[in-house]
């Protein structure tokens, strides 16, 4: 194609004196502002900022009051100290004994036992035998805390009626101070006037019954006989 008929490029970049683009500074000015921004920016000081020195005095305050907050009221991270149903109290003059609670076995009593023996003690005749004035809530405690610890299961004769029920073991599912709580209750319900268990006893029966399954009452009664009237 002959030289005169070409059209001229409009698109063409178009250069400059310096010989950069048109669009964007040249090598040489971006060089001279790189060099005006290092002269205008500040000088580091010598020394420590005041500013940062707080934060950390600040902060290691703040960890120190944390560590002795932790120290007073933890209770030795032990899960008992909030335990309501735990066998020790802490107290200010120190930890006291344990104290049967005749209130918390009550309701106790109601959540894991009154669907059979009843609100009332009385039980269901024919069914399940009552609690109130029984022989077998009076008298040794170690009777009644056996059969709510391992349950039992067998014809049981109570106030001269006879049942064939099965007890199951609750007591395997719930904590020594809990066990004592529910016999001291019925011990002290209905009538009944019994003493008061402690959770150092249940823990005793306990460990030496181990995980035995659930009593026949005659051979609970040869361990423990009920009282002579």
């Amino acid at each position: 194609m002959n030289d005169r008929n070409r059209h001229p490029d409009n698109n063409r970049n178009r250069r400059g004196p310096s010989g950069a683009g048109s669009d964007g500074p040249s090598d040489g000015r971006l060089v001279e502002v790189h060099s005006q921004l290092s002269r205008d920016k500040d000088e580091p000081t010598e020394g420590f900022s005041l500013t940062p020195i707080l934060i950390v005095f600040l902060f290691c305050g703040f960890g120190f009051w944390a560590g002795l907050y932790i120290t007073r009221n933890s209770a030795e991270f032990s899960p008992s100290a909030f335990d309501l149903n735990a066998p020790k109290a802490a107290a200010a003059g120190g930890p006291v004994a344990f104290e049967p609670d005749a209130a918390k076995g009550e309701k106790l009593f109601l959540a894991n036992c009154s669907a059979c023996h009843q609100a009332t003690g009385l039980g269901v005749p024919g069914a399940f035998p009552p609690l109130a004035k029984s022989p077998w809530v009076a008298g040794s405690e170690e009777r009644m805390i056996k059969a709510i610890l391992a349950g039992l299961a067998g014809e049981i004769e109570v106030l001269g009626a006879k049942y064939n029920g099965n007890m199951p073991n609750i007591g395997a599912g719930l904590k020594d101070a809990q066990v004592a709580n529910i016999a001291t209750y019925v011990r002290q319900a209905w009538g009944n006037n019994a003493e008061p268990v402690m959770d150092t006893k249940v823990a005793e029966i306990r460990k030496a019954i181990g995980n035995r399954g659930q009593y026949n009452p005659a051979d609970l009664l040869k361990e423990h006989p009920l009282q002579a009237k």
